[in-house]
């Protein structure tokens, strides 16, 4: 969906994440490391690999509109993010590529974002940012075999308004809005 201020909500209280995509290149890039995983991790499909910004939980539609209200009059910023570390998280049990805040605007994005969700009635975040990419679920530890991953520069253009949908055949995160990341 393109940064256009449509927001199409789908009916009743929805689990909602904000969020960037990466670019095609990049899709195709991890989704070759994916094929590579071992058999007893879960691979994240291709399409569904986002960067994360906050996760929201059940929202209302009234409370997302209020949300993407509040960052639509915002000046979003463009950020720009390394990620490099493979990490493996065993509390959520899920390997990670990931990165640190090294860019302001990336910092800047969060704080707007923050202030948005509690203007919105959201919870405050669990955790502080960790931009991340999830590549598998079920990891107790890093794969004993060596597994190369390119580095990832994600520097995107678009701000996401993600739900999270679990179905029969697994997770999908359709986009239900857009905004424009905005340059100086």
């Amino acid at each position: 969906m393109s940064a256009d201020n449509r927001f199409d909500w789908p009916g009743g209280d929805c689990r909602l994440f904000v969020g960037v995509a990466l670019s095609p290149a990049q899709q195709l890039q991890i989704a070759a490391v994916l094929a590579l995983l071992p058999a007893e991790l879960k691979p994240v499909p291709a399409e569904n690999l986002h960067l994360t910004l906050r996760f929201l939980g059940q929202s209302s539609e009234t409370q997302a509109r209020q949300l993407w209200a509040q960052l639509s009059a915002a000046s979003l910023p463009v950020f720009s993010v390394r990620l490099e570390q493979l990490l493996c998280w065993p509390g959520p049990r899920v390997l990670c590529l990931a990165g640190d805040i090294l860019d302001p605007a990336l910092r800047d994005l969060d704080a707007c974002i923050t202030q948005a969700a509690a203007g919105a009635g959201y919870p405050p975040a669990q955790h502080s940012l960790h931009p991340h990419l999830t590549l598998a679920r079920g990891a107790k530890q890093l794969p004993q075999s060596p597994l190369t991953v390119p580095a990832l520069q994600v520097q995107p253009s678009e701000l996401h308004l993600y739900q999270s949908v679990s179905t029969p055949a697994g997770v999908r995160y359709p986009v239900l809005a857009s905004l424009p990341l905005l340059a100086d």
